[in-house]
């Protein structure tokens, strides 16, 4: 089967769906094309230069085509557009040049774009379909957490759901979608009350794990690393690392990870963090003002696993990420927020905390010194990862669903 993933942007060094999926459709056996722009993820942030230029490279590149993990990858020039009707909120959308054409050259059997509306992309995929007598499947990565407050609808998300209730542009998107896979309940309750997607167009399915990359520290040489990465930053070997992975943005709340941890130190408990990632000066700096926080800068995903592996617990305290399920392929513990949509990540592998409670996070760190349940929970959750969450897993179930449609 020929499939084409079609994303807006595209980095080699990431951990995104668009890297990992792809992957694990060529390693069933699929003859797979991604085609994306010559945007680098996050290209247009003004901490690009600082964050993330030495990792992944000039924010734009020249076009090419190159084969990489197992499926080819192809870059487009773009143009940074203005998509007012499609999207009144956004106004940076990318639109890759003569995507249409190219599609038609490639002639997929599937093609299956990480966006569902967020791009001009998506809507110049679904005239390709329209055009050519055929259907196409979307994606959505929009938790409630992240457009709610409290879970309740703001005033623009209703004004956006009045608009893209009479958009003709949405209309032909949602006409030519065959199935739209949001990542969770909250986001597939999202994609119909706010898209206006058909229910029986909708199936849920979760972001993966790369179960070959983030693997725990089973073997000699893993733990002759786990043990030099700790030594590098200082912890002792009964010291309890705790480890946050992503944007020190408030939204994310790093900081009260950095805080719980600061009075935990205050009592004299052997309990550290170590902080993956980036953020404003200000974001930063709340963080290191506190006792036994450590900053390490953004990592590419290849580097990632094993900073994993060098801690004892994955801390969260809010919004859903990812990283969560790397870490607990890792054989990481895990304490989330209890105002998540998917619990089912910490079910038997960790501790749901009141979110904003630093206390009740606190206790919930110290429970987890107990190196027999923290063993527990590792098992459990890199089995449950491994099972339910591995892209190959997840990309398996995908294509029968192709197969139906095709």
């Amino acid at each position: 089967m020929k499939i084409v993933v079609i994303t807006s942007w595209f980095s080699e060094n990431m951990g995104y769906s668009e890297n990992f999926f792809p992957k694990a459709l060529a390693k069933l056996g699929h003859k797979v094309h991604v085609v994306t722009s010559t945007a680098q993820v996050y290209y247009d942030s003004p901490a690009y230069q600082k964050t993330y230029f030495k990792h992944l490279g000039p924010s734009i590149v020249e076009p090419s085509i190159k084969n990489i993990d197992g499926f080819t990858l192809h870059r487009l020039n773009f143009s940074k557009k203005r998509f007012r009707i499609l999207n009144p909120f956004r106004f940076n959308g990318i639109r890759i040049h003569n995507l249409q054409e190219y599609l038609w050259r490639l002639q997929p059997n599937v093609i299956q774009v990480v966006s569902l509306i967020d791009e001009p992309t998506t809507y110049d995929t679904a005239l390709y379909a329209k055009k050519n007598g055929k259907m196409i499947f979307t994606e959505s990565h929009i938790h409630a957490s992240v457009i709610r407050k409290n879970n309740k609808k703001g005033l623009i998300e209703q004004i956006r759901s009045f608009i893209y209730r009479f958009h003709m542009q949405l209309k032909t998107i949602n006409t030519f979608t065959a199935l739209c896979y949001p990542i969770a309940v909250d986001a597939a309750e999202i994609v119909e009350s706010l898209y206006h997607l058909p229910s029986q167009k909708i199936k849920i399915q979760p972001l993966g794990v790369d179960t070959d990359l983030f693997c725990p520290a089973n073997s000699e040489e893993l733990i002759k690393e786990r043990k030099y990465l700790r030594d590098s930053f200082g912890f002792q070997p009964d010291d309890i690392v705790c480890i946050y992975t992503g944007r020190f943005s408030l939204g994310k709340n790093p900081q009260l990870l950095a805080e719980a941890v600061d009075r935990l130190q205050q009592q004299h408990e052997n309990i550290h963090a170590l902080f993956l990632g980036n953020g404003t000066e200000d974001e930063i700096k709340l963080i290191k003002q506190k006792r036994g926080c450590i900053i390490h800068s953004f990592v590419n995903v290849r580097e990632l696993p094993k900073y994993y592996r060098a801690a004892d617990i994955g801390v969260w305290p809010r919004e859903e990420s990812t990283s969560q399920l790397d870490a607990a392929a890792c054989g990481l513990p895990l304490i989330l927020s209890n105002a998540i949509h998917v619990s089912e990540r910490v079910e038997g592998n960790g501790f749901l905390y009141e979110e904003g409670n630093v206390v009740d996070l606190m206790n919930k760190i110290l429970a987890l010194k107990d190196p027999k349940l923290r063993a527990k929970f590792a098992t459990v959750g890199v089995e449950k990862v491994t099972r339910r969450f591995s892209w190959v897993a997840l990309a398996s179930q995908r294509v029968e669903d192709y197969k139906k449609y095709l």
